[in-house]
């Protein structure tokens, strides 16, 4: 992907093939092609070169100069491309895509993006969000670092030469490069079978790839073969290059084992660049055409991803049609044979001494952080809808308690005001659950109780037990809690619920459903609030499993009383999403209520009920006899498509007060 200076001709056409493929695979099939790992190996290969070109003339490693060099190739395409996509963003995505987009573009640029996304991919409701526009620069990031830890990695050779006074640099680089590839294929292994999402994002994951390429440049000359196994290695190498994503479901199974199959057919192609023979496809790499789209190839797959998201937004569709890919092609292109030629190689031409150039590469980067900062804080640091504030607008933004009064779901036609929250700060209104790390993620297993509410002197104590279908009530109980001098403690842990039955995938619920139970029973709460069935998700319609009613009578038997409470409605599609389309009509942004809603309620049907269990049914403040509505009493009741705003959450507080307090004062008769 970076723009490095042609050695072979054949690697720029590599690189065409890889980047074209990573574009193809995108816009035609949504999978990944595998063409990422390839550049990987060509990356290593080229920068294990040029750096032992460099040690070879001047006896040393100019580090410092070399970075700032490296980033001056590098950052001046990241920038252009990475601003203009992130203003473009802000009038083409959905206004709640915003504050994600601009969190994204700042990682972009400082070469984080790949850890974002990992961090990302075990927090269980950033799963939720929308493509983001700069995710691609996870590669970029990836890259970059490995040129980082390359330099440390020559750095210690030279060094271990010195105090041994050896002289076999290149026998000192394969040893090390080697044992660090070992290494890290045998952690890609272990850490994609563990975790495969991080893995997927992980540097470390990733480093034997670029250390194969590294390999290869350091024994490339004692790789010589014949021109017959020349020809057989690159056709083989080519055409298990394009078949990989067609036959591997890559984006699932990478970076373990499966990563080998486009790390060695690159691997093959290099071998084969030594000798060129009639019909080979190493001819076919150094066609003209190929070797020059490859000097854009960088800017190319920085451009056709953004392009893609926008395709998306723009026409309103899930997929591209061929001439609509196409386009997309040919204005990457476009734009990436501009964006080289046009920008990036005349400010390399611009020659000034490392230091200077050092200090403007800081001051523009100090100058993107400070304005986009200041953006944000400025436009998008909307503070949350308050409770002083709900009660202030009460007449205008009544939320669920518009059916509590009125036996009725009031439409937003009926209000003056628009809803709340706004579009642009509905994404970030959520339980401060999650700002204070109360919702476990993967890895977790013990149970780490959080407290709310009145600390020190309460009449009574709940606790909120389950996953983030629990976790969304917290707001709720949050108003009841200061009203009444409640304590509320907070055992949560994403995907995990009040249940006994193990599922597949989730085997640390099990572990830590158990562990909860222990501080419960020991600490005896006067009520435990929490969701007695599984949603109307498509995995699991509406339903109370055994393992549910397993736990109820295990807390039964140990007199803990339980508040059940049925769970809210999964829409059928992003609520934000569709008011974003509909900003000025939201009553058209609905799902229908047989779709999503079983009738009658799963707990009004199970078999067993503990005698103290006391449950509540809400969806009649969500639905009608039809529809099931995403704006109510002009609040938006979720941030996607089944995880309730913290605004509207608050709003039910007086539609618990009756029955939360009629629970907690049985126990006392």
């Amino acid at each position: 992907m970076e723009p490095e200076r042609r050695i072979r001709p054949e690697l720029e056409g590599i690189r065409t093939i890889a980047a074209l493929l990573v574009a193809v695979y995108h816009i035609w099939f949504n999978r990944v092609s595998g063409g990422v790992d390839v550049f990987f190996v060509v990356s290593g290969f080229l920068i294990t070169t040029s750096l032992l070109s460099m040690y070879r003339k001047n006896g040393r490693i100019l580090y410092f100069s070399y970075i700032v060099k490296l980033l001056k190739r590098l950052l001046p395409t990241a920038w252009l491309i990475g601003i203009t996509v992130l203003v473009a963003s802000l009038y083409i995505l959905p206004p709640f895509t915003k504050q994600q987009n601009i969190n994204e573009f700042l990682a972009s640029v400082s070469y984080f993006q790949n850890w974002r996304l990992a961090m990302d991919s075990v927090d269980y409701l950033a799963q939720n969000n929308s493509a983001s526009p700069f995710q691609h620069f996870w590669a970029l990031s990836i890259q970059f670092q490995f040129y980082l830890v390359w330099l440390v990695v020559f750095f210690a050779a030279i060094s271990l030469l010195k105090l041994i006074s050896g002289n076999h640099m290149k026998r000192m680089l394969t040893v090390l490069i080697a044992l660090i590839a070992v290494a890290s294929f045998s952690y890609s292994v272990y850490l994609t079978a563990a975790n495969q999402p991080v893995a997927y994002y992980h540097t470390f994951t990733r480093v034997w790839e670029f250390g194969i390429g590294g390999l290869v440049a350091l024994t490339i000359h004692k790789l010589a073969v014949s021109s017959r196994v020349a020809w057989f290695f690159g056709w083989l190498g080519l055409i298990g290059l394009i078949s990989c994503g067609i036959i591997l479901q890559v984006s699932e199974l990478f970076p373990g084992y499966a990563a080998l199959w486009p790390v060695l057919s690159a691997v093959l192609i290099i071998i084969a660049g030594n000798q060129s023979t009639n019909f080979s496809a190493f001819q076919v790499l150094s066609w003209k055409p190929l070797v020059k789209f490859g000097s854009i190839s960088y800017a190319f797959y920085l451009w056709h991803w953004p392009l893609l998201i926008f395709y998306y937004a723009l026409f309103g569709v899930e997929s591209v049609s061929l001439l609509g890919g196409l386009g997309i092609i040919a204005t990457a292109a476009v734009f990436a044979y501009f964006t080289i030629y046009g920008f990036e190689l005349p400010i390399r031409k611009i020659q000034f001494p490392v230091w200077k150039t050092a200090s403007i590469i800081a001051v523009f980067s100090a100058a993107i952080w400070v304005s986009t900062i200041a953006y944000q804080e400025t436009y998008l640091a909307g503070p949350p809808v308050s409770s002083e504030l709900l009660s202030e607008s009460f007449e205008t933004h009544p939320g669920a308690v518009t059916y509590l009064e009125d036996g009725r779901l009031t439409p937003p036609s009926e209000f003056e005001e628009s809803f709340l929250p706004g579009l642009d700060f509905v994404k970030q209104d959520r339980s401060e659950i999650y700002e204070d790390g109360c919702l476990s993620g993967k890895g977790t297993t013990e149970a780490e109780p959080c407290e709310y509410g009145a600390l020190t002197d309460y009449d009574y104590t709940i606790a909120l037990v389950g996953g983030s279908h629990a976790a969304h009530w917290q707001p709720m109980l949050a108003e009841l809690a200061e009203a009444h001098d409640l304590k509320i403690v907070t055992y949560l842990k994403g995907n995990c619920r009040f249940t006994e039955e193990s599922r597949k995938g989730f085997e640390e619920c099990d572990t830590w459903f158990q562990n909860v139970k222990q501080e419960l029973v020991a600490d005896k709460p006067d009520l435990i609030f929490t969701v007695g069935n599984v949603g109307s998700s498509k995995e699991d319609f509406d339903e109370v499993s055994d393992g549910f009613i397993e736990a109820w009578k295990f807390f039964e038997q140990h007199e803990v009383p339980l508040f059940l409470v049925r769970d809210t409605p999964w829409y059928d599609q992003n609520v934000l999403t569709c008011l974003s389309e509909n900003p000025d009509n939201p009553e058209h942004c609905k799902s229908d209520r047989e779709d999503i809603i079983r009738d009658p309620s799963p707990l009004e049907e199970v078999d067993y009920m503990p005698e103290s269990a006391v449950t509540v049914d809400l969806t009649d403040y969500f639905c009608d006899q039809e529809s099931c509505y995403y704006v109510i009493g002009n609040i938006v009741t979720h941030f996607d498509s089944n995880h309730l705003t913290a605004t509207f959450s608050r709003t039910f507080a007086p539609v618990f007060e009756k029955p939360l307090l009629d629970a907690l004062e049985a126990q006392e008769r």
